[in-house]
């Protein structure tokens, strides 16, 4: 299954047994960057979980610009920290009520943060650009991660002014609820949340209403209705997010798990028993964020190569890549010909920064994933390959490769178009065109050569008020050098056809005079507005002064 598929906060739960593997985190994950005084240095316990009510850790972060975080932003405000990523599918469909709920409830005593602990600035420069985000975003190491107790991207968290938690959220969160998070620290309490659906998945989940201690039939009856009453409780979810707190319906799953697997470990009387429990009691003390205790629990059960893989994959969600490389070696030595083992080994290259090491990696993936893919044309195959080129074509933003940025967007794009638009892969389709432009606008950012770099892909936002259905949307970015004059002009368009270049609320026909943000990129929605319905635009392309043309693509 595709990285894609398994960043999704519930969609994960496929890969659940994944969390509950591994170690303590490595001691080579530094921290990035110096303490921006968000929280306490004295959080009790170390600040480990930050659960709501507690002190929250310091954040020690870096701006996108490369200078340390400042405390000054966020001292003495409510702050909002949004943990997110490129690559989440669920972060990207979070990004509009985000904007949203930004716009309408920053305030001089709220501040909004989005941090992000795995991609690199060019990237994450491009993808705010693109999608309109109105605050800024840091780099932050994977201390930052683990200290806020952080399991599932996105999440957000809530501080009040003297950085206290007082809301945690995982999952999309609406711009009503963060309301409600802001309106709970600004009067120095903690936010509750309730709804129906929450009391009955508590009732189904506690694990008083389970007796495991009964005959081996009894025993296997109970642990049944266990297992079907978290199933029920993740497809509530499934189904509305907005109604069930993910993190508290976490937890009460691990208390859940670990009461059934202590009961069956004690009277396990066979290895299989024994591992079976195990796995078990380690998958609960996972879902409690508890990694030592479930690395220690579930080496036991130890011993084939799915178990490495999973173990390669833990490591990863704690963060501890040298240790995800070794188990990763472990599996390909054992597997050599399974793309999933070289793309782990590739990831976790990527995320010690060691791209040059990534790439060889990620080539071996590809080259077993399209095998498959050509074998077995199936859209897990297909998704396979279109995402893990999106993985290894960021490694090429970030090693500043034209030509293979180029050329591995454009594999990406070959197979994403073999997606099924209303299958389970239709976020992917749409993302592979999103990730592709805001990645050559990366590299073009990575470069640093200054001279303009145009994209263009179809328009997947939200319409600027008064677009009418006839009219064809693109978004174009523009990445130059910051604060320099662009002009853009429309070229090739068919009689009476209007190339409309629109941002800021303000629209221009033809071509657009600008100056580029400090950032170098600038986002426009483009339309091509027809003459009367039935006539087409012609072949129209956009060029700007010393930089490249682009094609508008066709719509059909």
């Amino acid at each position: 299954m595709p990285r894609f598929v398994a960043v999704s906060v519930r969609i994960f739960a496929t890969l659940a047994v994944l969390s509950t593997l591994g170690a303590a985190p490595s001691s080579a994950n530094a921290p990035v960057g110096a303490a921006a005084r968000i929280g306490s240095a004295n959080a009790p316990g170390g600040g480990a979980n930050a659960p709501v009510g507690s002190a929250a850790p310091l954040l020690r972060a870096m701006t996108l610009a490369g200078t340390p975080l400042s405390a000054a932003a966020t001292a003495g405000k409510i702050t909002v920290l949004n943990f997110w990523a490129t690559w989440c599918p669920p972060c990207r469909a979070e990004t509009p009520d985000m904007n949203a709920a930004y716009r309408k409830l920053h305030a001089p005593d709220v501040a909004f943060l989005g941090i992000d602990t795995t991609e690199t600035a060019p990237i994450i420069k491009a993808f705010l650009a693109a999608k309109g985000v109105p605050y800024p975003s840091a780099l932050a190491g994977p201390d930052v991660y683990s200290g806020f107790g952080i399991a599932y991207i996105p999440t957000t968290i809530v501080l009040d002014a003297h950085g206290i938690v007082r809301a945690r959220w995982v999952g999309g969160i609406e711009p009503a609820q963060l309301a409600a998070d802001i309106a709970a620290a600004r009067a120095g309490r903690n936010a509750v949340f309730s709804s129906p659906q929450q009391t009955a998945i508590d009732a189904a989940l506690n694990p008083a209403s389970y007796d495991f201690s009964g005959a081996p039939a009894q025993r296997s009856a109970v642990l049944a209705a266990a297992q079907n009453a978290i199933a029920r409780a993740d497809a509530t979810e499934d189904q509305n997010q907005a109604v069930v707190d993910d993190e508290k319906t976490q937890r009460e799953e691990g208390l859940l798990r670990i009461a059934a697997g202590t009961a069956l470990r004690n009277d396990a009387t066979t290895p299989a028993q024994k591992a079976a429990a195990l796995a078990l009691l380690a998958h609960g003390q996972g879902d409690l964020n508890r990694w030592a205790d479930a690395a220690q629990t579930d080496r036991a059960a130890l011993g084939d190569p799915s178990l490495i893989a999973m173990l390669s994959r833990a490591y990863y969600r704690l963060h501890d890549y040298p240790a995800m490389i070794e188990q990763a070696k472990r599996y390909i030595a054992l597997r050599p010909n399974d793309g999933a083992g070289w793309s782990d080994l590739g990831l976790a290259y990527q995320r010690t920064q060691r791209f040059a090491s990534a790439v060889p990696a990620y080539v071996r993936s590809l080259a077993l994933l399209r095998a498959a893919a050509a074998k077995a044309p199936t859209q897990d195959h297909i998704a396979g390959v279109a995402d893990t080129s999106l993985d290894l074509a960021n490694v090429y933003v970030s090693l500043g490769n034209v030509k293979s940025t180029r050329a591995t967007f454009a594999q990406a794009n070959a197979y994403g178009d073999r997606l099924d638009p209303k299958g389970r892969y239709a976020e992917l389709k749409r993302n592979v065109k999103e990730r592709t432009q805001e990645g050559l606008i990366a590299v073009a950012l990575a470069g640093g050569n200054g001279k303009p770099v145009l994209t263009i892909a179809r328009w997947t936002g939200p319409d600027l008020p008064g677009s009418v259905v006839s009219t064809l949307k693109y978004r174009l970015i523009v990445a130059a050098a910051g604060d320099s004059a662009v002009t853009l002009h429309a070229n090739g368009l068919a009689r009476d056809w209007i190339g409309s270049f629109c941002a800021d609320g303000l629209c221009s026909p033809q071509h657009v005079s600008f100056r580029t943000p400090a950032t170098g990129v600038k986002t426009y929605e483009f339309q091509l507005v027809p003459p009367a319905p039935g006539t087409r635009p012609g072949t129209v392309t956009i060029s700007a002064a010393g930089g490249n043309t682009v094609t508008v693509p066709a719509i059909h």
